[in-house]
């Protein structure tokens, strides 16, 4: 078992939690008006909401993920997000799923 512990310095941007060649899991902090640009993963991603009020967005759609919420994304699906309103914060896991 290991034990991941976020580093209280990140205010900011990517706190890097874990990072593995095929497993990476980043606590993203998000102040107030941030905009993290529309990018993809070539593995899968999980983005869960863990404070204030997320909007997460795909070429699709837009949904706004309160703490606790959780979106689930294909690999190389275009997505973005931001914290319009508030301070957020996101842990957000990259990983190649097994079949």
């Amino acid at each position: 078992m290991q034990i991941l512990n976020p580093d209280p310095a990140v205010t900011q941007g990517p706190d890097r939690m874990l990072s593995e060649r095929h497993l990476s899991i980043v606590r993203l902090v998000l102040p107030k008006g941030t905009t993290i640009k529309r990018h993809r993963s070539l593995m899968t991603v999980t983005v869960v909401a863990i404070k204030g009020a997320i909007v997460f967005h795909t070429d699709d759609e837009e949904t706004r993920l309160a703490p606790g919420q959780a979106v689930v994304m294909q690999p190389a699906e275009f997505h973005w997000l931001e914290a319009p309103d508030e301070d957020g914060e996101v842990m957000v896991v990259h990983g190649v799923l097994a079949d």
